[in-house]
């Protein structure tokens, strides 16, 4: 032990000196000890785009933080209509593609994947609730981004075909465009419509 004794009292006077050293810059500022908030980085919440319409006052199509719940949804929306239904899921955490049709209270029936009574969620690639048919001649990309198996690129390709070859003139004619054949018609053919513009 003896033996080890002046390499144990170096090793304490060095670390001592470097903590004196330490304590004595952080004091005359040199060395910056960052707080709480700089030493966590800040992640960027990312946004979804949500459709909501039915008994709600302002029906729409929302950027909204991913997993928000569905009450800052309808919060943003103006909140629910006096007709609207009771029995809704306020804490549904939100995901993208998915539009939500609150039922009125006289309303029954339709498809429900929420456990909601009065609050129609789907998403993905399940049927999508219109109140009307969406005119492939006029519709938007978010518009036609809520088709059943439409993405944004597909929603911009349909865009283009009719810019560059003029209306559909039967619902049947979008499968010209890349990317839509017979499987992907089915799933919209319900949900499309060409009006006649005579």
């Amino acid at each position: 032990m003896k033996k080890y004794l002046p390499v144990i009292i170096i090793t304490i006077c060095f670390a001592s000196l470097l903590v004196f050293l330490i304590v004595r810059n952080v004091n005359r500022g040199l060395v910056e000890i960052p707080d709480e908030h700089e030493l966590s980085a800040e992640v960027p919440s990312q946004m979804i785009k949500i459709c909501i319409k039915g008994e709600i006052n302002i029906p729409g199509i929302y950027e909204i933080e991913k997993d928000s719940i569905l009450m800052d949804l309808i919060d943003k929306a103006g909140g629910l209509t006096q007709d609207a239904g009771k029995d809704i899921n306020l804490v549904l955490v939100l995901d993208k593609n998915m539009t939500i049709y609150i039922r009125s209270k006289n309303e029954a029936g339709g498809i429900d994947i929420s456990d909601n009574m009065d609050a129609i969620i789907q998403k993905d690639d399940e049927k999508i609730l219109f109140e009307n048919k969406i005119d492939i001649n006029t519709a938007s990309v978010d518009a036609l981004c809520l088709l059943p198996g439409i993405g944004e690129k597909t929603a911009q390709a349909i865009i283009a075909y009719r810019m560059e070859n003029g209306d559909f003139k039967i619902i049947e004619d979008i499968m010209d465009v890349p990317g839509i054949k017979t499987a992907k018609f089915e799933k919209i053919k319900d949900y499309i419509t060409v009006c006649d513009k005579d």
